[in-house]
């Protein structure tokens, strides 16, 4: 096997004009969350495989003890007589070369099956306010996630993109096809399970299916608990206030 960037995907697989959906790698790792939520409540299909000489340089051990490199996987849903193409990337690609490669060939793979709508979820400081703050490049999809109960991002420079989702948003931009992010606030570096309920909401309404939110809550209600825990304890050494912002974001931009 060559040192190249490739997308293997199951034979018989029906992915055409599906929508795409992307939790990036960003603080909180409310998109991630939100995605894979998708994919339980779902049952969704794995249904490709993306390998690369630019993911991080590390051996993942399995149950078995058995070593591999990085990877990412697609999954497919099915619901309501909609196709979501679902990936979750828990890792930032450093090269600006190695960025451009991977969404390059990940977006020539989408155009070869009709994949014409691509939605970044993400999370991080913005107001402190726990809104999801949407960015588009149509008036008419804009309006559409507002009505879905997102507000208008306050500005562009507050949106943490990496260089792989800043590439695809580009390519989607440039063919005249759909690309939105929705961006969860969320003041926690540590996965927010209350920021991806509020992206799933979003999501939900958007796209007219019902999430069943009962085991996310359960997280939600868990994650509650253990902080405040943590606080009793005094291990947080002093409480956050709503209003202070961190003395720098952790922006996944190299």
């Amino acid at each position: 096997m060559g040192l190249e960037t490739r997308i293997d995907v199951v034979d018989g697989v029906e992915i055409d004009g599906a929508i795409f959906i992307e939790g990036s790698p960003t603080a909180g790792a409310a998109g991630i969350l939100a995605v894979n939520y998708l994919r339980e409540v779902f049952d969704a299909v794995l249904v490709g495989e993306i390998v690369s000489p630019h993911f991080p340089q590390i051996s993942i051990i399995d149950d078995d003890g058995i070593a591999s490199r990085p990877k990412l996987e697609l999954y497919l849903v099915n619901v309501k007589g909609l196709k979501l193409l679902l990936l979750s990337r828990v890792f930032p690609v450093e090269s600006n070369e190695g960025s451009y490669e991977l969404a390059s060939k990940l977006y020539q793979f989408l155009a070869r099956h009709n994949v014409n709508e691509y939605l970044v979820l993400a999370s991080g400081r913005v107001t402190g306010d726990g809104s999801v703050f949407v960015s588009t490049t149509s008036l008419d999809q804009s309006k559409a996630l507002l009505d879905a109960g997102a507000k208008r991002s306050p500005s562009l420079e507050t949106l943490p993109v990496d260089r792989v989702s800043g590439f695809l948003m580009l390519f989607f931009a440039r063919d005249g096809k759909k690309v939105s992010m929705l961006f969860s606030d969320s003041a926690s570096y540590i996965p927010d399970n209350l920021a991806a309920r509020r992206l799933l909401e979003v999501v939900s309404r958007y796209l007219g299916i019902e999430v069943d939110f009962k085991a996310l809550d359960t997280e939600i209600e868990k994650q509650a608990r253990a902080m405040q825990e943590v606080e009793q304890l005094g291990l947080t050494g002093r409480k956050i206030v709503s209003d202070e912002k961190p003395s720098k974001e952790p922006f996944y931009i190299g």
